[in-house]
């Protein structure tokens, strides 16, 4: 099973404060706001304390976030970039193969040990995540290595309508079985249990 501190996908340098090059700020920024909402939950999220985090004035922020909800959105697609991360390291580890097991075994393990940040990545209301500018190439990466383990031998050559649609019944299966867990509608004795309990019925 692929664990996320196998990687150094997840290691989360603590921000650097004073002055910053262009585009040090932004990364310092994410890093602060993902370890905000990772201690206290997406509701945790706020602009001004990610400039109070990093040492500068909020007002330098709005160079490289036009507001929170922008800076959500950049969150969460680094949340969906670590998501593909941990889907490929699944595939590696498992003799290079895409295939539909390793892929769940890294999705749930990323929802149920992440869940803050699993949570602000879906919970972006009133966005297209397969065509919104901040968030669809991001998302892309998750779908095309989905596409790769669904695919079957006699598929055509390309994203076919079938396999999409392979695609996007396992996304929702595997999320929705998350999201019940999250919400305490999936009931088990301990996140171990609801992971292996969760893997059992995809498996079926």
């Amino acid at each position: 099973m692929v664990r996320q501190s196998q990687t150094d996908l997840n290691a989360d340098p603590a921000p650097r404060r004073g002055n910053f090059h262009h585009g040090d700020l932004r990364a310092a920024a994410l890093t602060a706001a993902l370890a905000m909402v990772e201690a206290g939950g997406p509701e945790a999220l706020s602009f001004r304390a990610v400039a109070v985090a990093v040492g500068v004035n909020h007002r330098a922020l709005y160079r490289h976030f036009a507001d929170k909800h922008d800076l959500t959105l950049a969150l969460a697609a680094q949340g969906f970039d670590r998501l593909a991360g941990v889907i490929q390291i699944g595939f590696d580890t498992d003799g290079g193969q895409a295939r539909p097991g390793p892929l769940y075994r890294a999705y749930v393990d990323f929802a149920l040990d992440r869940p803050a940040l699993y949570a602000l990545m879906y919970g972006i209301s009133g966005q297209d995540y397969l065509t919104h500018p901040a968030l669809a190439p991001s998302v892309a990466k998750v779908t095309r290595l989905a596409g790769k383990a669904f695919r079957r031998a006699d598929d055509p050559p390309g994203f076919s309508i079938a396999l999409r649609d392979r695609v996007m019944r396992a996304w929702g299966e595997v999320h929705g079985l998350c999201d019940l867990w999250r919400r305490g509608a999936l009931r088990a004795r301990d996140v171990g249990a609801a992971r292996a309990y969760i893997l059992a019925l995809l498996a079926q």
